[in-house]
């Protein structure tokens, strides 16, 4: 049974109630708020005339500094018909009842970084939560949308605001929800437009120190409170986060691999270690099966679940962190999305957004899982429908990189990434600077050349903090003096290691899939969860059928195969945990 964890608004006052920390109703038929202490901070404010709350943090607005601070600033502002809310900063949902209307407003973060679900019946919301699973089994009829696990196969994520229930859907980012006092909703609007409007005056050196200052900025407002640790990999976005940190052993940071060996931890050390940082180099093993039901209910069943290998590490970063400071979302504002010389050959823009999106692996699913319960004559061809629509949100947007960067933002941050921080939260709060509203507005005002190649990221580092660019970046296998060069410095390294190798026949594993799925103990958990008589998911294909994808799997795994078994392990873990 699903553990009640976070917000809820019940709008059937009949419905019951178990005792909760903080309980409101402003009106004896109107809805009733109530929070189950979890991970997320709960903030609660009550004047004459409101009541309030933030579910999450709020890292900036107005002169606030600390999240009840700013949740006071803007009630204030809220009160006098002022609200910025477009100056909202972090990851958050916040509620606020009028006593004197007896109406309900929800106000979400700019990205959605915090979920959270209306279960509607009609007309009219029952009741509205950050739980999935709690609102699933308590309130949902639980009917299969079939269209939406459509969409979860293809992508990895579920798309636009649907969920695994054709009667939950998931609020939408920026925006601000209004309901009366039994669920109607009022209205709803976006609070902020997205843009790019490149700033013709500022020079590229320009650019670059507005970004300096603007992430230096954002890294304050992120670790301006608890016990705050960071990430380090082989990549650009964390370098990027730790030539923001302070030096020396203050700073708390990690990594892992998969082998004492492994590129990734071996590179995150050497940062680690230029800048005097406390570090720890954790070896991802088998976890997941032991878990299983745990991180199913934690991540909403909303991803595939092994890739949201942070969980690996979760006792860990409980007992040293109060925050995790990620660099989610950096690579995707510091890059092209590959449309910077505009569309290639005859293909739209939708088109080429779906190739991009769509997952290898995916056909299997379809076919086997969602086509015969689906009349639709071609799933792909729906799917690719919707993501046309969903492109045509951003019309206003003549640059078509930004366009698909915004649409990857509004659709697979939202539903993908940041279902990923809930796996951060097992163990200690999420924050993401590179989610701060300053730095977004600043994005849209950058010229898609100047994000080229990852070139503002690489020319920041060099430029500020060059005992990090001289470190070696893992996907350009060179420091980023040389990382335009990457590939044939890298050449003789490469044949080394691929020669060792073959003599020693060791195997590189990239994955966390390969960790969890392809040991002794993975494969009987595959079939436990995938095969073992009873099963929910049998009712939407069969035994066999499954027993033959297995048997496929294991004889030769490979990506497309790796990411087919770790959905339907999904979906199949989803269905008996929400059960």
């Amino acid at each position: 049974m699903p553990i009640k964890r976070g917000l809820t608004i019940t709008f059937d006052a009949s419905a019951p109630t178990e005792p909760v920390a903080d309980v409101w109703q402003i009106a004896p038929d109107s809805a009733l708020v109530h929070h189950r202490p979890d991970q997320a901070t709960f903030t609660a404010l009550e004047t004459p005339d409101s009541v309030a709350c933030c579910y999450g943090e709020l890292l900036s607005y107005g002169d606030g500094g600390s999240t009840e601070q700013c949740l006071r600033c803007a009630l204030t502002d809220w009160e006098a018909g002022k609200l910025q809310a477009d100056r909202l900063n972090g990851r958050f949902v916040i509620v606020i009842g009028d006593k004197n209307n007896q109406e309900w407003h929800l106000i979400t973060d700019r990205v959605g970084a915090m979920h959270v679900y209306a279960v509607w019946r009609g007309d009219r919301v029952a009741r509205i939560g950050t739980d999935l699973p709690s609102l699933a089994l308590e309130a949902s009829a639980r009917e299969l949308d079939r269209q939406a696990v459509a969409s979860f196969f293809a992508f990895g994520f579920f798309l636009n605001d649907r969920t695994y229930y054709t009667d939950i859907r998931i609020l939408l980012p920026r925006s601000i929800y209004h309901f009366d006092r039994q669920g109607r909703q009022i209205d709803h609007h976006f609070y902020f437009d997205w843009h790019h409007t490149a700033d013709p005056d500022r020079t590229y050196d320009e650019t670059i120190e507005e970004y300096d200052s603007l992430l230096c900025q954002a890294a304050r407002r992120c670790t301006a409170s608890g016990r705050t640790v960071l990430p380090l990999s082989g990549g650009l976005d964390s370098r990027s986060l730790a030539a923001m940190a302070p030096p020396g052993p203050s700073t708390v940071s990690y990594s892992y691999g998969y082998s004492p060996d492994s590129v990734e931890t071996r590179l995150a050390s050497r940062i680690a270690r230029v800048r005097g940082f406390s570090y720890t180099g954790h070896i991802i093993g088998p976890y997941l099966f032991n878990r299983l039901p745990e991180i199913t209910l934690v991540l909403h069943g909303s991803q595939d679940i092994p890739t949201a290998r942070q969980v690996s590490i979760s006792e860990w970063l409980h007992q040293h962190a109060d925050a995790v400071l990620s660099g989610l979302w950096g690579d995707v504002w510091c890059d092209q999305m590959g449309l910077a010389d505009g569309l290639p050959g005859d293909k739209t823009l939708g088109e080429y957004t779906y190739h991009k999106m769509a997952k290898r692996g995916r056909g299997w699913l379809l076919d086997q899982v969602c086509r015969p319960h689906l009349e639709v004559n071609d799933i792909e061809e729906m799917l690719s429908e919707k993501v046309a629509t969903g492109l045509g949100e951003f019309e206003q947007i003549a640059d078509l990189d930004f366009r698909l960067k915004i649409y990857k933002t509004s659709r697979w941050s939202f539903r993908w990434s940041n279902a990923s921080l809930r796996g951060f939260e097992i163990g200690a709060v999420p924050r993401i600077p590179y989610y701060d509203i300053d730095l977004i507005d600043f994005f849209c005002t950058v010229p898609t050349e100047f994000v080229r190649d990852r070139r503002i990221q690489i020319d920041h580092l060099k430029r500020f903090a060059p005992d990090l660019a001289r470190i070696r970046w893992q996907a350009a296998e060179a420091n980023l003096y040389l990382a335009r060069h990457g590939t044939l410095i890298s050449l003789p390294r490469r044949a080394a290691a691929k020669i060792g190798r073959t003599l020693t026949g060791q195997k590189v594993i990239e994955r966390n899939w390969e960790v969890q799925f392809l040991s002794l103990e993975g494969r009987q958990g595959l079939r436990d969860w995938l095969l073992a008589p009873g099963l929910s998911l049998h009712d939407h294909v069969s035994r066999q059928t499954i027993n033959e994808l297995l048997m496929a799997f294991f004889q030769k795994p490979d990506a497309a195969s790796g990411y087919t078994v770790s959905m339907l392990l999904t979906f199949s873990a989803w269905l008996e945990a929400a059960q």
